[in-house]
C-alpha cells in the first residue's frame, strides 16, 4: 500500500516563490521564510530573489505603459512580475527601517501601473506577507506597504504577521516563531479566508486616517465606524480594490487623463510657466 509521503510526492509540485526585502543573508528574512517552506507539505520547489539587489528605476510619470508602450526603463521590473506570474504562491517578508518596510518596496510601487498587465493572471495567488521589526510595537506603516503590493497585484493575501526579531537570524531562537512558521505553511494553501477582527472591516489594513468620529482606511479607502466594544460597521465601501476587471477601472480612468490634459494644456501652461525659472537648482 503506498505510504502518505509516497503519494504526496506523486503530486504536482508548486511553485512557490520567496520574496526577501532585506540585503541581509541568512537575516531573519530569508530563514523565515525558508522555515515556512520547509513546513509546507504540499510538493513544492522555492524560488527566492533578494529583492534589494535587483535594478528597479524610478518612474518617469511617462504614462507610457497606461497608453499600452513599452516602460522606457530596462531594468528588473519584467523579471520580477514574470516570476510572481510564474509562481503558485508568495512568500513576501521585509525588515523594518525606520517605521517602514525596506525602501524597494516603495520602488516597486511606484512603479506600480505595470501591474495592470499582470493581474489577470497574479490574481487570487496566495500569498503570506511578514514584518520583521526590532523594538517593542513599533512596526510602523510596513504592513500597510506590503498589503498594499499585494493587493494592487491582486494577490490573495492568506495571512499578514508582525514578528518582533532584532538581531540578524535571531527569529527562529523563540520557539513560538517556529510554531507561527508552521501555522502560516498550514494557511498557505488552505481554503481560510483572512477575517480581521481589528482594522478595516473591508480589507483589513490596520492603519487608518481619522476624521471626526469616522476612520477611512489608507489602503481601500472606505469608511467605517467604530462602537465602544471594537465593533466596526461599514459606511461607505472605498471601490479601490477587487478583481481584475474591477481594478482595469482605475486604468481606463487613467487612460482618459490624456484626453483631460489636452483639454486644459493651455490653461495648465499659463499657469505653470511663470514659476519656469524661480529658484535655483543646485547639485552635488
Amino acid at each position: 500500500m503506498e505510504n502518505k509521503n509516497s503519494a504526496r510526492n506523486t503530486q504536482h509540485s508548486k511553485q512557490i516563490l520567496g520574496l526577501v526585502g532585506s540585503p541581509r543573508k541568512l537575516g531573519n528574512c530569508e530563514v523565515f521564510i525558508k522555515e515556512i517552506s520547509i513546513k509546507i507539505e504540499v510538493p513544492h520547489e522555492l524560488n527566492l530573489i533578494r529583492l534589494p539587489s535587483l535594478n528597479i528605476l524610478p518612474c518617469h510619470a511617462c504614462y507610457g505603459c497606461i497608453m499600452g508602450n513599452p516602460c522606457p526603463n530596462k531594468d528588473d521590473m519584467d523579471f520580477l512580475l514574470e516570476s510572481i506570474k510564474e509562481s503558485d504562491a508568495i512568500l513576501v517578508a521585509t525588515p523594518v527601517y525606520y517605521l517602514g518596510a525596506h525602501s524597494i518596496f516603495k520602488r516597486i510601487l511606484d512603479r506600480g501601473f505595470l501591474f495592470y498587465n499582470y493581474i489577470e493572471k497574479t490574481y487570487n495567488k496566495p500569498c503570506i506577507l511578514i514584518n520583521i521589526y526590532g523594538i517593542e510595537d513599533r512596526m510602523g506603516v510596513s504592513p500597510q506597504t506590503l498589503m498594499t503590493f499585494a493587493s494592487f497585484l491582486c494577490l490573495n493575501i492568506k495571512e499578514s504577521v508582525n514578528i518582533k526579531a532584532a538581531l540578524p537570524g535571531e527569529i527562529l531562537m523563540d520557539t513560538r516563531n517556529r510554531q507561527k512558521a508552521e501555522a502560516l505553511a498550514g494557511i498557505l494553501f488552505s481554503d481560510k479566508e483572512v477575517k480581521s477582527e481589528s482594522g478595516c472591516p473591508y480589507c483589513g489594513c490596520d492603519i487608518v486616517r481619522i476624521e471626526k468620529e469616522r476612520f477611512i482606511c489608507t489602503l481601500c479607502h472606505s469608511h467605517f465606524l467604530m462602537d465602544n466594544q471594537g465593533n466596526r460597521f461599514k459606511i461607505k465601501d472605498g471601490g479601490i480594490l477587487g478583481p481584475p476587471e474591477h481594478m482595469n477601472t482605475h486604468r481606463e480612468w487613467l487612460k482618459g487623463m490624456k484626453d483631460r490634459f489636452l483639454q486644459k494644456r493651455k490653461e495648465i501652461f499659463k499657469n505653470s510657466i511663470p514659476y519656469k525659472d524661480a529658484g535655483k537648482w543646485i547639485e552635488p
